[in-house]
């Protein structure tokens, strides 16, 4: 039972109506998961799973396992099967949003957008009728993690006596296509403009460890590199593991910065490998199902969504055991989610910060 259904059994016949009024308001989500059961994609699937059981959510989650095209065969897939869910998330993975919505003109079934919108050029190519079926997104402002990982390389240069301008890295992105991996890139490429950094290339990793340490090693081999910027954990800690090989020291003689609040990378900036780990992004797919909630329970006329934003966190040297503490354990049932909807708090906006996910899971 959950801390908030504790407290509501204290008031008597109050009670009755909250838990009556969860399950009465019940519906049913599909998630079409551009990843799988592991990784960060797994963690958006659990966080979304565990608020989906404190609000009494049907939710099913369909894996593309990272093969963009197979979205599309899995949508259309549970189109054909009929009794089609209330909401259905999306994500633009490769920008294979829009094709997705096609295959909604029709459904009249409504839809979010998870961590990747639709580009303004991409709502071009949609009709009004498919385009008034798009509630709402709700993303992560990449651009700002992006900066923030390279500044923090960035100081780790000035730590090693070179400014700005005599910093020489190189930055392993994500892809060349998603809006996320293109906005954390802009992000790195205005702070390494903003301290006149010597950056040396973006080259594009598919978001894949093993591929990562490949490129970070041609690239160590044959020239000086002080730091790495790496567009998740997996890539930083690919990109490490081919510098340690050749002999240099994370930490000392160069640097790496990642993203996806790992338990690896956690563990790599507690041991000083990297110089910080951004993100809280997969908190996502528990925000989604608070949102639809509220938006679900909302009397008629229904308002949309809209395009919600929301920060991510920096875990650092500084805060990062007390990350590990509450987080480490990655059990996000443990945290009540009902505690961040407006619906059942009365709250007039919604604190997605981490702050508020490091309060709800320390107990």
């Amino acid at each position: 039972m959950t801390i908030l259904r504790s407290i509501l059994l204290a008031f008597g016949v109050l009670v009755s109506v909250s838990v009556a009024n969860v399950h009465a308001a019940s519906f049913r989500v599909t998630f079409i998961n551009p990843g799988g059961d592991s990784g960060f994609w797994g963690h958006v699937s659990k966080t979304m799973q565990a608020a989906a059981a404190d609000f009494d959510v049907d939710l099913e989650i369909l894996n593309a396992d990272r093969r963009p095209y197979f979205m599309e065969q899995l949508l259309q897939e549970r189109l054909s099967r009929g009794d089609l869910p209330d909401y259905f998330i999306l994500v633009n993975e490769l920008q294979e949003g829009a094709r997705l919505m096609q295959l909604l003109d029709g459904p009249s079934v409504q839809t979010v957008f998870l961590l990747n919108t639709l580009t303004k050029s991409q709502y071009g190519v949609l009709n009004e009728r498919v385009q008034s079926t798009i509630i709402g997104s709700i993303t992560p402002n990449n651009e700002w993690a992006g900066y923030e990982m390279a500044e923090s390389l960035i100081s780790f240069g000035k730590s090693v006596g070179a400014d700005g301008s005599g910093l020489r890295m190189l930055a392993l992105t994500g892809d060349d296509s998603t809006p996320a991996a293109l906005d954390r890139q802009r992000g790195m490429e205005q702070a390494a403009a903003d301290s006149g950094v010597d950056l040396l290339g973006a080259v594009p990793v598919n978001w894949n460890e093993d591929i990562a340490y490949e490129r970070a090693k041609t690239f160590l081999n044959r020239t000086k590199v002080d730091a790495i910027w790496g567009a998740n954990d997996a890539i930083a800690l690919g990109a490490k593991r081919a510098a340690i090989e050749l002999g240099m020291k994370p930490g000392e003689n160069i640097a790496f910065a990642g993203l996806n609040w790992s338990k690896a990378g956690m563990e790599a900036v507690k041991n000083g490998q990297l110089t910080m780990t951004h993100g809280g992004h997969f908190f996502a797919g528990a925000w989604v199902i608070v949102m639809l909630y509220d938006y679900h329970n909302r009397p008629a006329p229904k308002s949309a969504l809209d395009n919600v934003s929301f920060q991510m966190s920096a875990i650092t040297r500084d805060n990062v055991n007390l990350f590990l503490e509450r987080l480490g354990d990655q059990n996000w049932a443990k945290i009540d989610f009902l505690g961040f909807s407006q619906v059942m708090t009365g709250l007039a906006q919604y604190d997605f910060s981490a702050t508020a996910i490091l309060n709800a899971a320390k107990n």
